[in-house]
């Protein structure tokens, strides 16, 4: 449903970096993986892409190109108290661009607050209900809806239009 996007064997664009379980986006469970099928994925599937890792010709003799830098001790409770209000099972335009206003400053330094945005951001654009994300605002399906994918740079970039002053509502039309 989400997640780093990978191919079958859990590589995606970035060279070295893999992916698997939660934070993969196979499609191995297809549009709407929900509850403990996370685990079934990580515990067939990690095993597997260990194995193609280990053998992997990027992976052998790679180097760290960039010093591991950890962000400061941040607050994790402006975060959560917006993540459990505005992007539970339940959303709405509103609620949603609360969210995105919130989180928007947030994020600059807080990685979760920078996950949550994209997830918020991402929730915003999709103005119908399918599989788990319910829109009480669009409850129906969108006939021809597409399956996107979003970026850092892009959620970003769609955070700072949606928490535009100067933007109309979609509400209001």
């Amino acid at each position: 449903m989400g997640g780093i996007k990978t191919d079958a064997d859990g590589r995606n664009t970035i060279p070295g970096l893999w992916a698997v379980g939660e934070a993969a986006c196979t499609g191995l469970h297809g549009a709407n993986r929900l509850a403990s099928n996370s685990l079934l994925e990580a515990a067939a599937m990690g095993g597997l892409r260990a194995a193609h890792a280990l053998v992997d010709d990027e992976v052998i003799g790679a180097r760290q190109i960039a010093p591991v830098s950890l962000p400061g001790d941040t607050d994790p409770e402006p975060v959560r108290r917006v993540v459990s209000s505005h992007l539970g099972l339940l959303r709405d335009e509103e609620g949603l661009r609360v969210a995105v206003t919130t989180l928007l400053p947030l994020a600059e330094s807080d990685d979760a607050a920078a996950v949550a945005l994209v997830a918020a951001v991402a929730a915003y654009e999709r103005c119908e209900s399918r599989g788990s994300h319910a829109r009480i605002d669009h409850p129906q399906k969108d006939a021809i809806a597409r399956r996107r994918f979003h970026t850092f740079e892009t959620a970003f970039a769609q955070a700072r239009e949606i928490n535009d002053p100067n933007r109309i509502s979609r509400i209001a039309s």
